[in-house]
């Protein structure tokens, strides 16, 4: 009897690690890969609609700004989203690294973006004073950005190592990189 118990328990433990994580935001997590990959397609987004809006904001300022309330509400959506992910195996550091780097994009999507469409909009980017403004902005986007980006990526890299995965660049930074130049 304690030999079929023992059995039971073993195999009960096998099944128990075969089963899946589910957040709190209701998404089932099998695999390390599908874990990585429900946070960089949410990564992937948004650095799609940070090239949407440089190229926008060449071409209508409002326009824009309308995209920056669109993608400040997406992003708050990926932010809870995301903050509902449990730690995988007990590792919450690619989720944090990732709620960082979002809840740092909303900023420049609700303050920075914004200021320089409005020194834009009012003319005073064509002035020597405001084109040193919106310099300003971009090189600072540019230098933060840069911080959340390594821990972003040094987290993933950690969890790519952790959990015998290999990572592949993202073609989509490479495009937000180049037009922040």
């Amino acid at each position: 009897m304690k030999k079929l118990f023992f059995l039971l328990a073993i195999a009960f433990g096998f099944i128990a690690c075969k089963e899946s994580v589910k957040g709190t935001n209701g998404v089932m997590y099998k695999t390390a890969v599908q874990y990585n990959d429900y946070i960089v397609g949410r990564q992937t987004t948004l650095m799609k609609n940070i090239v949407a809006f440089g190229a926008m904001a060449q071409k209508d300022l409002d326009s824009a700004g309308k995209l920056l309330d669109i993608f400040t509400g997406e992003t708050v959506g990926y932010i809870k989203e995301i903050k509902g992910m449990p730690p995988y195996k007990g590792d919450s550091s690619l989720r944090d690294a990732a709620v960082n780097t979002f809840t740092f994009y909303k900023k420049v999507f609700d303050n920075d973006y914004r200021q320089i469409i409005e020194i834009n909009k009012s003319g005073e980017s064509a002035t020597e004073e405001g084109a040193a403004k919106v310099n300003k902005i971009v090189a600072d986007i540019t230098k933060e950005e840069a911080e959340f980006d390594k821990s972003f990526h040094n987290a993933q890299r950690n969890f790519a190592e952790t959990n015998k995965m290999k990572l592949i660049e993202n073609s989509m930074q490479k495009k937000v990189d180049d037009m922040n130049k």
